[in-house]
């Protein structure tokens, strides 16, 4: 007999061939009772015997004109129907799919959807009904054979058949996406045959040194549904049938419905927004290759949540939309990479579904930041074009440039002027700005700078001289904490850690940085090192000679970087030689200097050891890049590792910086040197010192727990 599954499709028997069934469906009080039965002969028994016209709270009759309008449909959608024979002696069922042609009045016909399956034998065969599936319900209709062919069956078209809810959620055919099942080690492949978010019908085949008997159905399996060699969803399922012919395996899977934790538990979040009017998520499903179109309940930065009914409902937890649209308005739309990652049901029938984004191109995320935040302070502006003279004037006005940074930079304002024209005329990729502004006037200033391959450096952070001066810098504060949260997860902004530089005499930073790092006594959450700052003056020539024997000064290599590692580790152990890109693994990686050339700015990136008789004493980094990019220049120096402070003699250190000439034509070349200990053994004179401040991204809660609490005590 036909058999009948709760909430998943079948494919029948050799005999009962392709016909999808789904049933049965409890009976609950209602006025009217609703139809429930056990398999496909009861069902059809309903209908010959007159059962269905008992009122039934889950059917109702449909009209002949609409049974030739869904019929029309299925002909231009080219879609299927089943045919039910029974047999004239033993009384058994039997299902063949046809597609139907044309009709407009009491008969039509229809071609055999696998002629192979058509004999001659069915001639002997009463034709009972046919069954049109559609989504949550299948109609019904009594009919009666006219003629029967190898290619077609003509029947009679009823004056009205049955239409009967058989499903709570909506069932989709798919097409050309494969499936993967995995159990205990074993891969098994085919194809994902129907979609609902109660159930997936996946047929399997079997390959070579494969057998489709190994499937044990009571034991979970994995599943992947992928095209394309893209992975749209993957989850653990369980078996609830499966049937079997001599070619291929067919599973009813229920997939489970439980949250995923996409990312590691976060107790500081970006928080959601309720926006009016409500921006909508436009997307392809991935599987059942439909166009959907939601509206957004709340949106953050990170994530956004849609509500759906529950019988068109099409979500499921771990589903992975590639491209998705969050449009806002009629002109703007930004597209993303998101994952379902919960699904909660709300007052009946409504579902509501959270996704977060995977991954956003810059400018997109630049814009959806703008959109959330500018919804809890208008004042704000994230990467908004400014102009660069009115940027000037409030560094000015707040005491940023100083007289003294000022004798350091009129030497080459033409060059910061250009270089500022450039980066606040338009966003780029390697620099990100936060504006407070009031009534058309600049308030507070904050930026980050793409620095190295995988960190970004804090600066240009200062607020208007006022009484609101906290405020209007812990605004700013907050809105880069906000932004660092959750962006640092997206692939393109390689945000794994945040840097800055700042002078230990400024209170402010130090306190929420350095005290930050204080409090907090772990090094591997952030860490606090001391450099000297010097502007070195170039007064040894490079053609006088190199350096003396037995001392060296070559290109770095891996293991010169392994002896920085054990000194670093020995002395501080925190986490400045990964933000630096001072690690083996880094040599060569010049991914971030191509990002600026294509942008059009200015990168290199070279390393030299000095060593004496081949025993690593110092590795310098030597970064140049455009004038200007950060006011200190310190993008733009070497910084000095000396790594056996008592064996590097100021003559030595001397003759290296000459060398350097090779690489930097400055007059005067601003220097970092590091440890302070070498610089105080030397009695070098610097001119200030600079803290730098190391944060790894991963560790955001222990941080943003502190600044939080410092929040709290600063605006109480």
């Amino acid at each position: 007999m036909f058999k009948v599954s709760t909430e998943a499709s079948e494919v029948a028997t050799d005999r009962e061939k392709t016909f999808p069934t789904l049933g049965p469906t409890p009976v609950q009080e209602s006025a009217d009772p609703e139809l429930a039965y056990s398999n496909l002969s009861e069902l059809v028994h309903f209908l010959i015997e007159g059962g269905l016209e008992k009122g039934f709270s889950n059917t109702k009759k449909i009209p002949r004109k609409t049974l030739i309008d869904r019929l029309n449909y299925l002909n231009f959608s080219e879609g299927e129907i089943a045919v039910v024979f029974r047999h004239p002696k033993y009384n058994e069922m039997v299902t063949r799919r046809i597609r139907p042609e044309p009709c407009q009045e009491y008969s039509f016909s229809g071609h055999w959807a696998a002629p192979e399956e058509y004999h001659e034998s069915l001639r002997d065969f009463e034709l009972l009904c046919f069954m049109i599936e559609h989504n949550r319900e299948i109609l019904l209709a009594r009919s009666r054979r006219e003629d029967i062919n190898r290619q077609e069956v003509e029947m009679t078209l009823p004056e009205f058949g049955y239409e009967i809810l058989l499903r709570s959620a909506n069932r989709y055919p798919c097409r050309h996406i494969q499936a993967e099942l995995i159990q205990g080690g074993i891969i098994f492949s085919g194809h994902l045959e129907v979609f609902s978010v109660k159930s997936f019908q996946v047929k399997l085949f079997p390959s070579d040194g494969t057998s489709l008997k190994w499937i044990n159905p009571e034991s979970p399996v994995q599943v992947l549904f992928k095209d394309e060699g893209e992975i749209y969803y993957s989850r653990e399922c369980r078996i609830i049938k499966q049937w079997e012919n001599i070619h291929s395996k067919t599973l009813i899977l229920n997939p489970d419905q439980e949250p995923i934790h996409r990312f590691k538990r976060r107790e500081f979040r970006a928080p959601r927004q309720v926006l009016h009017p409500s921006p909508r998520v436009s997307y392809s499903h991935p599987l059942i290759k439909k166009m959907i179109k939601l509206n957004i309940c709340d949106l953050s930065t990170s994530g956004f949540s849609v509500e759906e009914s529950a019988e068109n409902s099409s979500l499921l937890p771990g589903m992975i939309l590639p491209d998705l649209q969050i449009e806002v308005g009629n002109a703007t739309a930004l597209s993303c990479k998101a994952q379902v990652i919960y699904k909660n049901t709300l007052e009946p029938p409504v579902v509501k579904s959270g996704f977060t984004i995977l991954n956003i191109n810059n400018e997109d995320y630049i814009n959806l930041t703008n959109l959330v935040n500018k919804s809890m302070n208008n004042h704000v502006d994230i990467c908004g074009a400014i102009d660069p003279e009115t940027l000037w004037q409030f560094f000015f006005q707040a005491g940023f440039i100083y007289p003294k940074k000022y004798h350091y930079i009129r030497q080459n304002k033409e060059d910061y002027k250009k270089i500022y024209e450039k980066m606040y005329r338009s966003p780029s990729e390697i620099e990100r700005h936060i504006t407070y502004q009031e009534k058309g006037t600049i308030l507070g200033h904050i930026s980050m700078l793409h620095a190295y391959d995988s960190t970004w450096m804090l600066h240009h952070f200062t607020a208007a001289p006022n009484s609101r001066y906290k405020r209007v810098a812990l605004t700013l504060l907050q809105q880069i904490e906000r932004y660092i949260i959750d962006s640092h997860y997206f692939e393109s902004t390689r945000m794994d850690n945040i840097i800055c530089y700042f002078r230990p005499e400024n209170k402010f930073p130090n306190l929420v940085f350095g005290g930050a790092a204080r409090a907090l006594k772990d090094p591997q959450i952030c860490s606090l090192e001391r450099f000297a700052y010097l502007s070195y003056p170039m007064v040894l020539d490079s053609h006088q000679g190199g350096l003396p024997e037995p001392w060296t000064m070559f290109p770095t290599e891996a293991k010169d970087l392994e002896e920085l590692a054990f000194f670093y580790q020995h002395h501080s152990g925190g986490q400045m030689l990964e933000a630096l890109d001072l690690e083996p693994e880094m040599l060569g990686n010049d991914r971030l200097n191509q990002t600026y050339h294509r942008l059009g700015f200015k990168r290199e990136r070279r390393l030299l050891t000095v060593k004496k008789n081949d025993r690593v004493k110092a590795v310098i980094s030597l970064i140049k890049t455009d004038t200007g990019l950060n006011l200190s220049e310190l993008t733009n120096c070497p910084t000095v590792f000396i790594l056996e402070p008592d064996q590097f003699p100021l003559e030595i250190f001397l003759k290296v910086f000459s060398q350097l000439d090779a690489y930097d034509q400055r007059q005067m070349i601003p220097v970092l040197l590091y440890p302070m200990s070498y610089v105080e053994r030397q009695g070098i004179a610097y001119e200030r010192l600079y803290d730098l401040w190391v944060f790894a991204v991963k560790n955001s809660d222990h941080y943003f727990k502190y600044v939080n609490r410092l929040f709290s005590r600063l605006l109480s």
